[in-house]
């Protein structure tokens, strides 16, 4: 069963399933989600998704302080001016995080990069 990501203006999240997020389509109001035993109303939904679509730019890190992804640099959400190092933290890395230690060295892998952004 495939899950949804229902996400409301006020940033509250909530997971519900597909028959769940096709109730919204066509209607306005107040929907009735059995899953989450409430009311939900169109009007206040700022997007559903596919939750393996979704990326998370605020997460939790084993001490318990909440982050933020700001411009590409983890952060604390209650002091944005604090880095978080993500040797330390490795939970917030993505799974598909693109390693920024490794540097475009040789000629051919430059072209070899430049023709696929031609081709796309």
């Amino acid at each position: 069963m495939e899950k949804y990501q229902l996400k409301m203006m006020s940033g509250d999240e909530f997971t519900i399933s597909k028959e769940e997020a096709q109730l919204f389509v066509g209607k306005s109001g107040l929907i009735p989600v059995p899953s989450l035993g409430g009311m939900i109303n169109i009007s206040s939904i700022s997007h559903i998704l596919p939750v393996k679509k979704v990326k998370s730019n605020r997460k939790q890190n084993k001490d318990g302080q909440w982050c933020i992804k700001k411009f590409g640099i983890w952060v604390l959400e209650n002091n944005t001016d604090v880095r978080v190092d993500l040797k330390y933290y490795p939970e917030l890395k993505e799974a598909k995080e693109i390693d920024t230690d490794r540097m475009i060295e040789t000629p051919s892998e430059c072209s070899k990069y430049s023709k696929d952004l031609l081709t796309n």
